[in-house]
């Protein structure tokens, strides 16, 4: 009796460690895509306003799309390091999109995987948006 204790004892400890490790990945991507639509949304402000003015097209500068988003990664408090941190305009200026990657070290899953820490990304894209709909131009 003694030793299938034991042995139900070191079988459900992988299991309890995936539930903790899985709810630990869980809660940092919840944090790290709200990061990525905070950043996003921050940079789809950075539009081009001497297109908007000669054309009415809304399109985003890239410069001042990619600062704008930095900033704001950078002003979020809990993030804690980062394995990457992408940011990219598309070339046409329609959308901004930041990728965020982190690293999530095990606890109790560490007795079985080793020390490798488990992979965490959270995407997001957001587009400029004109104040009067219909307005704009295709590109």
């Amino acid at each position: 009796m003694v030793v299938w204790c034991l042995l139900l004892a070191l079988l459900l400890l992988p299991l309890g460690g995936l539930s903790v490790d899985l709810w630990h990945g869980i809660a940092v991507q919840r944090v790290l895509q709200s990061a990525a639509e905070d950043a996003a949304s921050a940079g789809a402000s950075g539009i081009n306003v001497n297109e908007y003015r000669q054309s009415g097209c809304v399109v985003l500068d890239p410069s001042s799309a990619l600062e704008l988003a930095s900033a704001n990664l950078a002003s979020q408090a809990g993030l804690g390091p980062l394995v990457s941190a992408n940011i990219e305009v598309a070339p046409n200026g329609s959308e901004i999109t930041v990728v965020l990657r982190k690293d999530v070290h095990l606890t109790l899953l560490r007795l079985v995987e080793g020390n490798r820490p488990l992979v965490v990304a959270a995407q997001a894209t957001a587009e400029p948006a004109g104040s009067v709909s219909g307005t704009g131009c295709s590109r």
